[in-house]
């Protein structure tokens, strides 16, 4: 039973990554499942046996996209200048990839039908990054009287996600006019008060 569990794993990585190239290079509606199985050297069958449908594959690959750029391990204490730069260093990564980030892109916009099915995982995906930024918020406003913002710590946390999903829908429609990764990190690390260094 391991030993399957480890292929099944190997498989769906392998679908994942073949995946990621593919739907960068071609678009989402440009690619289809059955030659990504091809790539993935697996049957259309297996593929769907474990992802189902397209959007669940490409629900799939944001997350593989996301997960690659988590530190192995995390410091002993979480700092500002830490958190802002996790961040900044994601931004850099999307900017490395943006067939998929224009996907993400995409589909965020199509999720905003309350019927669509990434509009669950994608929100979650939200709550996730506002989550860790508030948490930052609050904890530096706790510590320093000085930092005053018209705007709670989730809604500050909310304004800084959403600028930065904007930052790289602009950044698709012209390339390298705005230095996103810059700009995500300069907008963290004002709202924690951190200076610039």
């Amino acid at each position: 039973m391991p030993d399957g569990y480890a292929t099944g794993r190997a498989t769906k990585q392998s679908i994942v990554e073949n995946a990621a190239a593919a739907f960068a290079q071609k678009g989402f509606y440009g690619t289809s499942l059955r030659s990504i199985a091809r790539e993935a050297g697996v049957d259309h069958s297996t593929l769907l046996h474990h992802f189902g449908n397209k959007t669940a594959l490409l629900l799939a690959v944001i997350e593989w996209h996301d997960t690659q750029g988590m530190p192995a391990d995390l410091p002993s204490e979480i700092t500002p200048e830490y958190v802002a730069e996790g961040f900044r260093r994601t931004a850099e990564r999307n900017r490395e990839t943006p067939g998929l980030i224009q996907l993400l892109t995409v589909l965020m916009a199509e999720a905003g039908a309350e019927d669509h099915p990434a509009r669950a995982t994608l929100q979650q995906r939200h709550a996730m990054v506002t989550t860790v930024m508030a948490w930052m918020i609050r904890q530096r406003r706790a510590a320093d009287d000085a930092l005053v913002d018209h705007l709670g710590p989730e809604d500050r946390a909310a304004v800084i996600v959403a600028t930065w999903d904007g930052l790289q829908m602009y950044d698709a429609l012209h390339p390298g006019q705005l230095d996103v990764p810059d700009l995500v990190g300069r907008m963290l690390r004002e709202a924690f008060g951190v200076s610039e260094g």
